[in-house]
């Protein structure tokens, strides 16, 4: 099952597309054209982080229910993400 969508991250880290049941491979792309946004576990921060510079995607592979999560240095900052579940 592929799912998709779009998120607004801020400066308190927040889930990226929850947790699910099976495994899956996550894409996500940073919209942003000006900004890194930070990846990582619940305690991400943009010190922290994984940084995903402006306008880079990264993959990575989720085992069931492991969450990622995303923060940035500002409000309104936009990501979108691909969920392929396997």
């Amino acid at each position: 099952m592929i799912t998709n969508g779009q998120s607004s991250i801020g400066t308190v880290a927040s889930a990226i597309d929850g947790n699910h049941a099976n495994s899956a491979i996550i894409t996500i792309h940073n919209m942003d054209n000006t900004d890194a946004v930070y990846i990582g576990g619940t305690g991400v921060t943009v010190s922290n982080g994984l940084a995903l510079q402006k306008e880079q995607t990264i993959q990575f592979e989720l085992q069931p229910l492991e969450q990622l999560y995303a923060v940035s240095s500002k409000a309104g900052h936009n990501i979108s993400w691909l969920r392929q579940a396997f």
